[in-house]
């Protein structure tokens, strides 16, 4: 029953379906970007052909994994912090979790700039990532224009500068204030960008979209929507409260059977919301109702597809591969045809793919990310949270990702496991 979950789980510590959920979340953000380059379609073809429908249909709506990541963000940080963790602390981990790879990251897009167009990246633009300020900027050659997918880490950061404060207030806060706080993020998630629609007027022209706008009316509502920290700070505030109804044992939320079938209705109708809606508001429920439901299976020893050791593996390396998966396709997939050309295997640099190799080029791309993001979690990620964070003994266990919390345990004192390098 709801009412008799319990924070503490004898020998059971850690929510591993979590950690294997954020891989399906990144495979959507790269499958959107694969499939946004119609490998399989004649370059300058009015219709896309039949095998980029079809990947068309599947990932259109990828970028919901980053919402996905925003709310896990917020319920992981929640469960995992203890009371007492002084913020300095609680900063200097994340920046370790975070920082090293979001480095290499850049230094990487930086490099392959050079040597793909013999330019480098403005000054202005490595300015703002480097202290992750880019999702502040309304324009897109800040946001995406280095390593375009960081901007959501630029978001992170602002959540994390704010997590201590958020946390210790809603500590105190009743179940009922905690409600309440749940439906105005929803609401405000559902209604901030018709309200925005309304309340700015652009007079000056912009210049020319690096992406795409996608039903926008204009790149600054784009920016507003879907970048801008504040608006998308309600995500990780629900994660939050999600966090601490389900350690309180108050959650009243479905099974996970039932949360499962919610995400696939949810997914199915988000598709067809106006696309301002489709990046956090229509997935924002249902995914919160499956974190908690795949956190109260996991406390309770239930077994779940997500928990095996593969699952828990590509999660944990989940970061890395959206750190570089997108380097990977503008660097390398987008020059794909003309490379297959030169070496005789197309007839034209323009021609389609057939459908098998469309196929396994996600395959193989994707195998290929993944690579790159193991040595990237082996190389740098690891030993670069431990330099950072410090080990206090030898048996410390190694840093773990952040959606494999430790479960608090309230018989022990909330301090002693404030150090602890995993979380």
């Amino acid at each position: 029953m709801d009412s008799e979950l319990r924070t503490e789980s004898p020998g059971r510590g850690t929510l591993p379906s979590l950690t294997g959920l954020r891989w399906i979340a990144a495979l959507l953000v790269f499958g959107l970007h694969f499939g946004a380059l119609q490998l399989g379609t004649e370059v300058g073809a009015r219709e896309p052909s039949g095998v980029d429908r079809g990947i068309h249909s599947v990932f259109s709506t990828g970028f919901i994994g980053v919402s996905f990541f925003f709310v896990l963000s917020g319920f992981v940080l929640t469960w995992s912090t203890p009371k007492d963790r002084p913020a300095r602390l609680f900063w200097r981990h994340r920046f370790a979790k975070i920082f090293p790879v979001y480095v290499a990251g850049s230094v990487l897009a930086v490099l392959l700039t050079f040597l793909s167009a013999e330019i480098w990246p403005s000054w202005r633009t490595v300015l703002a990532h480097t202290f992750l300020v880019q999702s502040w900027i309304p324009d897109q050659s800040y946001i995406f224009g280095l390593n375009p997918v960081m901007w959501s880490l630029s978001c992170e950061a602002f959540f994390y500068l704010c997590f201590p404060a958020l946390l210790v207030t809603m500590e105190r806060a009743t179940n009922r204030t905690l409600h309440v706080t749940a439906l105005v993020c929803v609401a405000l998630t559902f209604v901030g960008p018709a309200l925005a629609d309304r309340a700015f007027a652009l007079r000056a022209p912009e210049p020319p979209p690096v992406v795409p706008l996608e039903g926008y009316d204009s790149q600054f509502m784009l920016w507003f929507t879907e970048v801008f920290p504040l608006m998308r700070l309600t995500e990780f505030v629900l994660g939050m409260i999600v966090a601490l109804l389900v350690r309180r044992g108050t959650w009243r939320g479905p099974g996970l059977q039932v949360a499962l079938v919610i995400c696939v209705v949810g997914f199915l109708l988000n598709r067809e919301l106006p696309p301002p809606l489709q990046r956090a508001a229509g997935m924002l429920i249902p995914f919160a109702l499956l974190i908690a439901a795949l956190a109260k299976a996991d406390l309770a020893g239930k077994r779940t597809p997500l928990r095996g050791p593969l699952m828990v593996f590509l999660g944990k390396i989940s970061f890395c591969f959206y750190a570089v998966h997108m380097l990977f396709v503008l660097n390398t997939l987008g020059r794909l045809k003309p490379w297959l050309f030169e070496l005789g295997l197309l007839s034209r640099p323009t021609e389609a793919l057939s459908v098998w190799a469309t196929l396994g080029f996600l395959v193989l791309y994707a195998l290929a990310a993944a690579l790159a993001a193991w040595a990237l979690y082996r190389w740098v990620e690891v030993p670069m949270t431990r330099l950072i964070r410090g080990r206090r003994t030898p048996q410390a266990p190694p840093p773990e990702d952040s959606p494999e919390p430790v479960v608090p345990q309230p018989k022990t004192a909330l301090g002693s496991s404030a150090d602890r390098p995993d979380l």
